[in-house]
């Protein structure tokens, strides 16, 4: 496999893509790219929530945090690896804390990771668990290496600077035969490769899906990864590979796109129950879930 950190640092010729929001590159082993990284090292770890006004609250509570499937889909695949009362939890990129929230309802000792200050002062002050504004490759974790029973990262991997280097970090912090668990867009899926196909088809004029992958805005997608390379940087982590597989989610309820893609609740309203019944017949699987086990006798690295 790859080394994928490795590869950031060798950004040779064109890139593949030219979009909107970013220039993607492609490694000969096929390894999507974008050439942005942002600055994490620069990121105070105070968390200052004096910018935490209504509306971002708002946006947290009804738009971050509004699709009950997808946290039901996440305790679900979750508790078919480890019992969750009583163990450790670390989430990465905790958001607003309604994933460790849940958790914690249900016995476990939960802990967050989120370096945005307005939804990390949030989830701390709302739910009441710790929460820490550094990211997993800091020193500060080291002490804390081989302490957890259940790492996650949500939504998480597409938007890190090195993803190898952030997953053999998050491995770091499992007791032998803990879990790690990530759900992340998928690039073998649907829309990944139908934009690919418009891009050429159109000589990149229309990237349809492709402009929504990926974006060098702060902390926006920087990768999308295949199954394939998923698979190898669990192993490489240290990890056995116990679940990998595609599945249909959107990180927001259906009428939540609707309605930016046509400014109107009425056409929202008589819309909706089509693009229910369209995803029930046709379930695009455009996302992949990766559940890896810490192998026993790997010391934290």
């Amino acid at each position: 496999m790859e080394n994928l950190d490795e590869i950031k640092h060798q950004i040779t010729g064109e890139p593949r893509y030219r979009l909107s929001a970013a220039n993607v590159f492609v490694s000969p082993g096929g390894f999507h790219f974008i050439d942005h990284l942002d600055p994490v090292e620069e990121i105070s770890p105070e968390i200052d929530g004096r910018s935490l006004t209504q509306a971002e609250v708002e946006y947290i509570e009804k738009s971050l945090q509004s699709n009950p499937e997808r946290l039901a889909n996440q305790i679900t695949a979750l508790k078919r690896h480890v019992t969750v009362r009583g163990k450790k939890a670390l989430d990465i990129g905790c958001g607003g804390g309604i994933f460790l929230a849940a958790l914690q309802r249900e016995g476990a000792e939960a802990t967050g990771i989120e370096l945005n200050d307005t939804r990390a002062f949030y989830s701390r002050t709302r739910h009441g668990f710790e929460v820490v504004k550094r990211p997993i490759e800091d020193e500060y974790w080291k002490p804390f290496q081989g302490t957890f029973d259940v790492v996650t990262l949500w939504d998480v991997i597409e938007h890190v600077n090195y993803p190898q280097a952030t997953l053999r970090a998050a491995s770091a912090m499992l007791k032998p035969g803990g879990i790690l668990s990530i759900d992340t867009p998928c690039r073998d899926a649907f829309y990944h490769r139908f934009g690919e196909l418009t891009y050429r088809l159109s000589r990149g004029k229309f990237p349809t899906f492709l402009n929504t992958m990926y974006s060098s805005k702060p902390f926006g997608h920087k990768q999308i990864l295949s199954l394939a390379e998923m698979r190898g940087l669990l192993e490489s982590s240290g990890l056995e590979v116990v679940e990998l597989k595609r599945f249909h989610e959107l990180s927001f309820p259906y009428g939540f796109y609707l309605k930016k893609l046509l400014h109107s609740d009425l056409l929202v309203k008589l819309l909706l129950p089509f693009v229910h019944l369209f995803f029930l017949v046709f379930p695009i699987r455009n996302k992949m879930l990766a559940i890896g086990r810490k192998h026993f006798g790997v010391p934290g690295t």
